[in-house]
């Protein structure tokens, strides 16, 4: 996750753009040609009431950018995963290609700053903002074509963690949880640091059970920083219960080494079968001697 936020930090925004060619450039690797393009994909449809120069909104750029980073996302986990199935392919994607992450990206990349909508800044919410990116892609496609664009969005998934994202398999909070509420401790998240220098966030967040700092997380959202501090948390969490385990295996195999001879002073030497039936034989020639001598005596 250092690497993750250093990677962040050699590249990051010094306050909103004010054009959309610097924000193509930085966070894909891009220069505009068709600026037409890339206007309509940052025009909200609430700029077409009562307009009458025949402008367009960004919806059918996000369509198609919708199947371009689908594409480009497919292609891309098919030839990283050669031995998946389809369903964990599809899962996989799901992590990177969902409305949540968009909305986080396009608002992390300062795209927000730049959407023309009929409405005030702080009223276009996280949804316009993924639309807004995915319009985008669509731009640059009509701009760029398939394969220059698909490099330029992979730059930008892997600038923000994709590789990260796509291999990690756990929900580590969720089972941070269960594991703390199994055994009646108080899990909290606590906010060590936000801090918003030059208009850009960093959240400093502990993981801490019955207040014992567990692990650590940074990253430009709440939810980066928690997952990282979630992750570390179990990883803490998992290597106590590993070294316990081992612990307590140690002690029974010494204490089973213990014990064996104990088991075994107490046990009679076992017989062979021959030796117990010449025994039986003897026993059942003294009986003989006796009945007679007594008889005899008698």
């Amino acid at each position: 996750m250092i690497r993750f936020w250093q990677r962040l930090n050699r590249a990051t925004q010094q306050g909103p753009d004010v054009d959309v060619r610097t924000l193509v450039r930085r966070e894909f690797g891009l220069r505009i040609g068709q600026r037409s393009a890339y206007d309509e994909a940052l025009t909200h449809s609430s700029m077409l009431d009562g307009d009458k120069t025949g402008l367009k909104s960004n919806e059918r750029l996000e369509f198609l950018g919708d199947v371009v980073l689908d594409m480009t996302m497919a292609n891309y986990l098919y030839r990283t995963f050669p031995e998946a199935q389809e369903g964990e392919l599809t899962k996989r994607k799901s992590r990177i290609v969902n409305r949540k992450n968009l909305n986080l990206l396009g608002k992390n990349m300062g795209l927000n700053h730049l959407i023309q909508a009929k409405m005030r800044r702080e009223d276009i919410h996280d949804s316009m903002v993924g639309n807004a990116l995915e319009a985008l892609i669509g731009a640059m496609y009509l701009d760029h074509g398939f394969k220059k664009t698909q490099r330029a969005v992979l730059l930008m998934l892997k600038h923000y963690g994709l590789d990260e994202q796509v291999n990690e398999t756990h929900d580590f909070k969720s089972q941070l949880h269960q594991w703390a509420t199994k055994r009646k401790k108080k899990l909290v998240f606590e906010v060590l640091k936000d801090d918003d220098t030059a208009g850009e966030e960093r959240y400093e967040i502990a993981a801490k059970v019955n207040g014992d700092v567990y692990g650590t997380g940074i990253g430009r959202s709440k939810k980066l920083a928690e997952h990282e501090a979630a992750r570390r948390a179990w990883r803490k969490v998992f290597d106590r219960r590993v070294s316990s385990g081992g612990n307590l295996k140690a002690r029974s195999t010494k204490e089973s080494k213990i014990e064996k001879p104990n088991r075994s002073r107490r046990r009679r030497p076992s017989r062979s079968k021959g030796e117990s039936s010449s025994k039986n034989a003897i026993r059942g020639q003294n009986d003989g001697r006796d009945s007679h001598a007594h008889n005899e005596s008698v």
